[in-house]
């Protein structure tokens, strides 16, 4: 949780820093490219994924559904 101006720039700084990341997924999610969201999740540090765990509440770049589907297999499902 960011509770300080401080660390809302240390999350911002996070954000920039991975912005590749973010656009990445955000992309992925919007056009429902589940495979490669999860190429993304698995090809990204642990470091990264959870620097960039706020929720949208908080101020988080990503909304419910994008964390959600982050963290589960939208693909399980269909097959």
């Amino acid at each position: 949780m960011v509770e300080t101006y401080e660390e809302f720039l240390v999350y911002m700084e996070s954000v920039r820093d991975n912005f590749d990341f973010v656009s990445d997924v955000k992309i992925a999610v919007a056009n429902e490219e589940w495979d490669i969201l999860r190429a993304i999740i698995e090809d990204t540090p642990n470091s990264v994924k959870e620097a960039l765990n706020l929720a949208p509440s908080k101020g988080g770049i990503f909304t419910t559904y994008e964390n959600r589907v982050m963290k589960t297999n939208p693909n399980r499902n269909t097959k």
